[in-house]
């Protein structure tokens, strides 16, 4: 299967050389896409597309964000695998021959989980990370210990269902959880995760802000009409244990007394039934989708 490396860029003068001549002999293909550099970037990636047959430039003329210069390289691709990866030199090339193996083996994301080396991964962002990656893990029912990673391998048919709706760096996890949401078979290999080149364009609280408003909105998107119906049930049965246990506290604070001594035993019960149920719910939602995909695979 012909293979398309995709390199968004934005300001990576320093990096992309590097980038390029590491990746260069992993990849049948590479598109470099410039996100509206105002640095030498459109310099060196046209010289490169000039010099080598199998580069491909394309230039945005304003910064449009990442996930739009991704979408933007696979458009413009002619790979059967399609492999991102960050053009900071974070992300070691070796590691692609073992994604695109396991891609052939019948995986249709590879996920590089940034194990080894992880103190290279700012303080907050790896929180965050780990944050998400355990949500992500509940509520998809679906093992995934580095939901954000820049590093991935999939194929290219799958692409245009988690083409997500995102325009800055939650799309990695929005992209992860639609996968994990639709019973995709999203797999992970160890990595190691470099010093980045150049200047870091992260922004921890306003990305990990986007990452998790975007959760509630793809779980009811992706979900069957059966966990929608039970959501609503759930959302019900929380909200009356939340009136009870606050009212109780309320009186607690107040007057230093439940006059209702029961209240607090009908909060607890409430909320644990909400959250077993939430519990039991996702797991058959899980199921329905990894049985639609399977079906799916068959009939292909």
């Amino acid at each position: 299967m012909k293979t398309t490396l995709i390199l968004p860029a934005y300001n990576e003068e320093e990096a992309l050389p590097k980038t390029l001549e590491e990746y260069f002999d992993y990849a049948d293909e590479i598109i470099i896409v410039n996100d509206g550099s105002k640095d030498n970037t459109d310099r060196l990636a046209s010289e490169y597309a000039s010099k080598f047959e199998k580069v491909k430039y394309i230039k945005h003329e304003v910064n449009r964000g990442k996930p739009e210069a991704l979408r933007t390289g696979v458009k413009n691709s002619t790979g059967d695998i399609l492999i991102f990866t960050d053009t900071d030199c974070t992300y070691p090339a070796r590691y692609i021959p073992e994604a695109i193996k396991e891609i052939e083996n019948g995986a249709d994301m590879v996920l590089g989980a940034r194990i080894f080396n992880d103190q290279n991964v700012p303080k907050l962002n790896r929180l965050g990370n780990r944050i998400f990656s355990m949500l992500i893990t509940y509520f998809c029912y679906s093992m995934i210990l580095d939901a954000q990673t820049g590093f991935r391998v999939m194929r290219k048919s799958i692409f245009p269902r988690l083409d997500v709706n995102a325009r800055n760096l939650e799309y990695e996890t929005k992209m992860t959880m639609r996968a994990a949401k639709l019973g995709y078979d999203v797999v992970e290999i160890p990595i190691e995760y470099r010093q980045r080149v150049g200047r870091s364009k992260l922004n921890p609280f306003k990305d990990g802000y986007n990452m998790l408003k975007s959760i509630p909105s793809i779980i009811w998107k992706e979900s069957t009409l059966l966990l929608k119906s039970v959501l609503v049930v759930n959302a019900v049965l929380f909200s009356i244990g939340l009136l009870f246990g606050a009212f109780s506290l309320y009186q607690k604070l107040t007057i230093g007394v439940v006059t209702h001594e029961y209240y607090p035993l009908i909060a607890v019960i409430f909320i644990l039934v909400a959250m077993q149920l939430m519990s039991f719910s996702l797991i058959m939602d899980f199921i329905v989708n990894k049985l639609n995909m399977i079906e799916k695979k068959i009939r292909k």
